[in-house]
């Protein structure tokens, strides 16, 4: 069906999508920079105190308590949930360690939950474990440390999380960008009056919508819903909408002549400045989603998941045969995306390889967001927000009594 027929056909219409950028965390390479360094120096302790001089220095610096891993990042927790992480200790000197005390410092939302370290004397070569929990009760990055110690020598392992976030998602059929925590408490209207807003993006300090209509293609906000901002004006019919560092991505459907490969893929500057058509002559391109090398978008009249290179060089299309596909969204190794018409969620290898229906029976799904671990998703026709684990099983609605949600987005802040 073309689009401007299902305009006619669904009373309202609507198209949305959903974007998360992800990438490694500082914190983390961080953290394990800071272990090697801790390890390094606990063995260079314990060398230059032997009377073999720099010969003992140079087998006894391998030779540190040390934990495996050295560090780990918990990434983004949802508030009220938890991770544990096991850390392993391995004794790798020639002598027996003394009695070992473990204890965390830092953030207090770790926590040291089990273990076989605590009040042992370690023998050479041997091992115990250490498994530390993250529960994150409020938004925002935190780190912490693990440590070991006995009389002579200690190891530690750096810990670092954050507690995230929020889902932002606009109701069409009441023209709002809205709010809630993770878990679906605390729905709040962040920004109303606006033209049939469709897809939504965030980044770390603002809200971006598309209009479907009314002229104003891409919008923003802060974060709490103040300083709106009509950053791109022109044409109707804008659906998809992404962002990364430097540029905003979206896609208009058709244009005013309602010509059914008449659809566009389109960036701007953040500021909404120097706008570019990157992509053209697509069939009711909707959702959009970017990483740091490329664009995603769906082709809702074809049944296709497309890709391109970032500057709409190198269109690829990924996956065909797709039943009304709406929303998409990426992580590091898969696509996932909605089925309108199919009534299902999907997800395919980033890499290549077969088309898999994670989650059946909703109605009329539309935005999808990845986040932490988790899918979540609007049903356009129930007025739900839902979510999943990554493999699709437990399903579970967070939001309801919404008017045509559609355009989503999760967010650490």
């Amino acid at each position: 069906m073309q689009p401007g027929n299902r305009i006619l056909a669904r009373a309202p219409a609507f198209r949305g999508a959903a974007v998360i950028n992800r990438g490694r965390s500082a914190l983390a390479r961080a953290g394990l920079a800071l272990g090697v360094l801790a390890a390094a120096a606990a063995g260079t302790v314990l060398a230059g105190a032997g009377p073999a001089g720099a010969a003992a220095a140079s087998t006894t610096a391998l030779r540190p308590l040390a934990f495996t891993p050295s560090g780990h990042n918990f990434g983004p927790v949802t508030v009220g949930r938890t991770a544990q992480q096991k850390f392993t200790l391995k004794n790798n000197s020639s002598t027996t360690s003394s009695r070992l005390t473990v204890s965390h410092a830092g953030s207090a939302r770790f926590s040291i939950t089990a273990g076989t370290c605590a009040g042992i004397r370690l023998q050479p070569g041997k091992t115990c474990t250490v498994t530390v929990r993250f529960a994150p009760t409020a938004t925002g990055a935190v780190t912490g440390t693990l440590k070991a110690a006995g009389t002579s020598r200690a190891a530690t392992a750096s810990l670092a999380g954050t507690g995230g976030g929020y889902l932002y998602w606009s109701n069409y059929a009441t023209s709002t960008i809205n709010r809630a925590n993770l878990n679906g408490t605390g729905v709040t209207t962040l920004v109303s009056g606006l033209n049939s807003p469709s897809a939504v993006a965030v980044d770390s300090s603002h809200i971006y919508w598309t209009d479907y209509s009314g002229g104003h293609t891409v919008s923003e906000a802060n974060l709490d819903g103040t300083g709106v901002t009509n950053l791109v004006t022109g044409p109707s019919y804008s659906q998809g909408m992404a962002v990364d560092g430097s540029h905003l991505y979206w896609s208009i459907t058709m244009d005013a002549a309602a010509d059914p490969n008449s659809g566009t893929i389109n960036e701007a500057n953040l500021d909404g400045t120097g706008v570019t058509t990157l992509v053209t002559g697509q069939s009711g391109p909707e959702g959009m989603a970017v990483d740091g090398s490329h664009l995603y978008f769906v082709n809702y009249d074809a049944g296709t998941i497309n890709e391109a290179n970032l500057d709409g060089t190198g269109l690829t299309t990924l996956v065909t045969g797709q039943k009304g596909p709406y929303g998409v969204a990426v992580d590091s190794s898969h696509i996932y995306w909605a089925n309108y018409l199919g009534g299902t969620i999907n997800e395919a290898p980033l890499a290549g390889g077969t088309a898999t229906t994670l989650v059946t029976g909703q109605s009329d799904p539309v935005g999808v967001a990845v986040y932490g671990g988790r899918l979540y998703w609007n049903n356009l026709g129930t007025g739900t927000i839902d979510e999943a684990n990554l493999n699709g099983t437990g399903v579970t609605t967070l939001v309801t009594g919404q008017y045509d949600p559609g355009g989503l987005a999760v967010s650490p802040s």
